[in-house]
């Protein structure tokens, strides 16, 4: 780790507010993917000798995340943390407060408004964390409980894991391909289309994709719901398109700033559909890779069956 980059923790009483600046030697989209993915959130969110630990986590407007900071002999202290606005890569709002261990907000303790930004300062990304409390008092009492020891500790921990994680490393760049023999308005209107695409995207047959959306333009927003078919679990997989070029090219900018891309190309017997996406750090490449293909044999059979 290390210890020279810039820091800030200042606190306005008057106002009633924290503002912690921190620098870190990390691409932008890696130090926003461990703020926003929980199975990277568990490995620092918490101050030594604590750890932390997901009940539930959903990265959208409106979702939540609830969580534990566990000491080594078990104990448990919860929170709660509810997403406002979410700006992939630059920022988000959230509510944080104390709860118990069923999510439900402690009153008696103190509720803030985080609202985290992310921008880039040369090689580094300087993360600004504003914390505004309803009153001096609320602040005070966080303050009385160790809040500036134990946020220096946990951002220790960050500095740590992105160095773990790779640092300055850029994201891998992933391919996947299949020839689907079928004509190109057809595999065209089989991947642009919500009707169709609830049909194919998913990676095997205990998974479903129960509804989807789709303007179709530069600018315009992607939705996808994936969910395990027995109810267990689920989640929402979202972008923006950064290009639209019909018949030929897709380009889809995910929720955490990661870009896929794909390109539709005319060849002997079909056309060859081929997705470059950037790989997210939380999981192997290789799982990555091996979960995407199985969706794009999915939308290849579905197509072809048209």
């Amino acid at each position: 780790m290390t210890t020279d980059r810039f820091f800030d923790f200042a606190v306005d009483k008057a106002n009633a507010t924290l503002t912690v600046t921190r620098d870190f030697a990390a691409p932008r989209r890696l130090v926003w993917d461990c703020h926003t993915q929980a199975a990277l959130l568990d490995r620092w969110f918490a101050p030594k000798p604590l750890t932390a630990r997901t009940a539930s986590h959903d990265f959208r407007e409106g979702g939540h995340w609830h969580f534990a900071m566990v000491m080594p002999d078990g104990q448990e202290f919860w929170s709660r943390q509810d997403y406002i606005e979410i700006h992939p890569i630059d920022g988000y709002t959230a509510l944080d407060a104390f709860s118990d261990e069923t999510g439900a907000i402690s009153p008696a303790l103190p509720q803030a408004r985080w609202t985290v930004s992310f921008t880039e300062a040369g090689r580094l990304t300087r993360v600004r964390t504003l914390v505004v409390y309803p009153s001096a008092e609320d602040l005070e009492k966080v303050m009385a409980m160790g809040m500036e020891e134990g946020l220096t500790s946990t951002l220790d921990r960050l500095d740590d894991l992105l160095d773990t994680l790779g640092g300055t490393s850029e994201p891998a760049k992933v391919t996947i391909s299949a020839l689907v023999r079928a004509p190109a308005e057809t595999v065209w209107a089989a991947w642009t289309e919500p009707a169709h695409i609830t049909q194919w995207n998913f990676a095997s047959p205990d998974w479903c994709c129960p509804s989807a959306s789709s303007d179709l333009r530069e600018g315009g927003t992607y939705t996808a719901r994936m969910e395990a078919r027995d109810g267990s679990f689920g989640f929402d997989f979202e972008g923006t398109f950064h290009k639209v070029d019909p018949g030929r090219e897709i380009g889809l900018t995910l929720g955490d700033g990661r870009r896929a891309d794909t390109s539709f190309t005319p060849e002997k017997g079909g056309i060859r559909v081929t997705t470059v996406f950037d790989a997210e750090g939380t999981h192997p490449v290789d799982m990555q890779r091996d979960g995407w293909q199985a969706i794009l044999n999915t939308f290849k059979t579905h197509a072809e069956s048209l």
